[in-house]
């Protein structure tokens, strides 16, 4: 059976283990009264908890990393870059920065960055069109910060050392450097 999401998965999961649990008995109590075998009922009862707790693994650790926010597996990554790419492309758009990507649940995968544009640039066209690129390439949530020019001027009025932090602690940044996302 093909499981979707994690909440079918768990719900046929415990239909599995009820029928398990009930041809197990029913086994059990017909070579415990044609054959004697008292010892069937605890051998059915762990192959039954065995073959349960085997297929609940998968089900847990998929639980377990989507309450961890991993990134998720697979195709996503490269069309994130795809994406990013595609955003840095968006009229008015000259940096893209500390950009996100994680697994909310096995069906929603979220996006939040932040970009840096023009001074004469909409924010508002620059959202709009950002989030329909997410949601071209499959990113269910997507949150986009927008930081004009003048923000950045008027944060070097201030010194330097506010400009130069991004680098020191580690926040990424995205740049286009001869049709290559470069991080910083």
């Amino acid at each position: 059976a093909v499981v979707s999401t994690q909440s079918t998965g768990g719900v046929f999961l415990h239909i599995m283990a009820d029928t398990l649990g009930s041809v197990g008995v029913i086994l059990s109590s017909l070579f415990i009264e044609y054959f004697g075998w008292l010892r069937s009922d605890p051998i059915c009862s762990l192959v039954i908890a065995t073959l349960i707790f085997l297929s609940v693994l998968p089900l847990l650790r998929d639980s377990v990393l989507s309450l961890l926010q991993r990134v998720p597996p697979g195709e996503s990554e490269a069309a994130f870059t795809e994406a990013l790419e595609a955003v840095m492309g968006v009229e008015g758009v000259l940096q893209v920065f500390d950009p996100h990507l994680w697994q909310y649940s096995s069906s929603t995968l979220v996006v939040s960055l932040r970009v840096y544009v023009a001074g004469q640039a909409s924010e508002q066209q620059v959202i709009g069109r950002t989030v329909d690129i997410m949601k071209e390439h499959g990113f269910s949530e997507v949150s986009v910060q927008v930081e004009k020019e003048l923000y950045k001027k008027a944060l070097k009025s201030y010194g330097p050392s506010l400009l130069d932090s991004a680098g020191r602690f580690g926040l990424g940044q995205y740049t286009r450097y001869d049709s290559v996302l470069s991080v910083h």
